[in-house]
């Protein structure tokens, strides 16, 4: 690939990664200020993805595969659960619930998947979760 074209994939990946930001950012916000349903929201939010993805990608390819279907159903279910937390509490609360994935991701996978934890994964459970507790004390003792 030449500089030209290394230099305008770099600058379209830098535009799309704060535009990423920027919609995860406001996800919030935006579910708060919707009079509507958690389902609703989810589906409209679902089927505005979808159309994305099919823009950026194409027409995907559906096996109808054990492993396909488990994804499909765990991804509802988090924005399912992600919308509906929003709703329910703060926007805080519900992003601070989602930040714990990885801590559940390396506990799991060493129970599930009979993976060994490697000292980094131990590490990074101890830093977001001391990071989420600090920031969680923090608007405590603020009286947030």
């Amino acid at each position: 690939m030449n500089r030209s074209k290394e230099k305008s994939s770099g600058t379209k990946s830098v535009i799309l990664l704060i535009l990423t930001g920027l919609l995860w950012s406001t996800g919030g916000l935006l579910i708060k200020n919707v009079d509507s349903n958690p389902l609703a929201i989810s589906g409209i939010r679902s089927m505005i993805a979808s159309l994305v993805i099919l823009v950026a990608l194409g027409r995907p390819k559906f096996t109808w595969s054990l492993s396909q279907i488990a994804s499909a159903l765990s991804y509802s279910a988090t924005v399912i659960l992600f919308v509906s937390a929003n709703k329910m509490t703060t926007a805080a609360n519900a992003i601070l619930l989602q930040s714990t994935a990885p801590i559940y991701v390396a506990l799991l996978s060493v129970w599930i998947l009979k993976e060994r934890a490697k000292l980094l994964d131990w590490v990074t459970i101890i830093m977001v979760f001391g990071g989420m507790a600090s920031s969680s004390l923090k608007a405590w003792t603020a009286g947030e």
